[in-house]
């Protein structure tokens, strides 16, 4: 079984919208972030990828909401892959946004591709890169073909 990337935030007031509800457009604002730490902490941040000449690129994303998040709270969001091509070219991470308490409320589902930057094109990743997706595969990681 893989390890689960955490990252926590605390809701700020300019987190909000108008009903004291996280604003729809936070989560999937918190699971880049979390997907952006999850690199760095695993030793891929920005100046590596660049280094490489490599950058993520986002497809689609898909949100379902499970309940309410409120100012001032903590949320953690979770990374973990639950979709990898074979080259390792595309993905998809899934984030868990829990509550304090521990309760799930929100579920981000995103596809991305690694691009080549110079050839700017979608192309399997370094190895180093790819060992990193790897090794935060869930138990029940699909295969995702080049059109998924």
């Amino acid at each position: 079984m893989s390890k689960i990337f955490k990252k926590s935030f605390e809701v700020r007031w300019d987190d909000v919208d108008l009903n004291g509800h996280l604003r729809s457009t936070r989560y999937s604002e918190y699971a880049s972030t979390a997907r952006l730490s999850f690199l760095t902490e695993s030793g891929w941040d920005v100046r590596a990828l660049q280094k490489e000449g490599f950058g993520a690129v986002l497809l689609s994303e898909e949100v379902t909401y499970l309940r309410e998040v409120f100012l001032a709270e903590q949320v953690s969001v979770s990374c973990q892959v639950v979709g990898l091509s074979a080259d390792g070219a595309r993905w998809r991470i899934q984030h868990a946004v829990s509550r304090e308490n521990g309760d799930e409320a929100a579920v981000v589902r995103s596809l991305g591709a690694w691009i080549d930057v110079r050839a700017r094109k979608i192309s399997a990743p370094p190895s180093g890169l790819r060992a990193t997706f790897e090794a935060a595969r869930s138990d029940d990681c699909e295969v995702i073909g080049d059109r998924p």
